[in-house]
């Protein structure tokens, strides 16, 4: 495969590999924040243009590293601004991967209530699949409790 330019517009699948994850959700996200809007051509093909893909970096590393949920993201888009976002963007891709992304931005303003410091976060070291599976499990066990007690 040919490498592309920086400015060449990308497939839902090229963008797809390159944040891995899967493309529906990208088309999540694009439901989820109006700012994301790839060209459609015939068939309903989605193009991804440069600023998009900044764009979805910059969500994606606020979803999956710094652990954001969809509804603090959203806060940023709506007191911050499309425009933030991708400062973060060329905060973070253009000063060297390593450094951390806009101190301007304080985390704990924007986390919605499942981040709150009372509640049980997992710890970094185990394997999140373990986690959610070990999750899913109690969720179960609660959801039989629940239905026990209205039997």
């Amino acid at each position: 495969m040919v490498a592309k330019s920086q400015d060449a517009f990308r497939t839902i699948s090229e963008v797809s590999e390159e944040l891995n994850v899967p493309p529906h959700v990208l088309r999540f996200w694009e439901k989820k924040f109006s700012s994301i809007k790839p060209m459609t051509r015939g068939g309903g093909r989605r193009f991804y243009r440069p600023n998009d893909i900044k764009l979805l970096k910059s969500i994606h590393k606020l979803l999956y590293t710094d652990m954001y949920t969809i509804s603090g993201v959203q806060n940023i888009f709506r007191q911050k601004g499309k425009a933030h976002i991708l400062a973060l963007y060329d905060t973070q891709f253009k000063e060297n991967n390593s450094q951390q992304v806009n101190k301007s931005i304080h985390k704990d303003e924007y986390r919605s209530d499942l981040f709150e410091e009372n509640q049980i976060k997992p710890d970094p070291t185990l394997d999140f699949k373990n986690f959610l599976q070990d999750s899913l499990k109690e969720l179960n066990e609660m959801e039989n409790m629940l239905k026990n007690s209205y039997s």
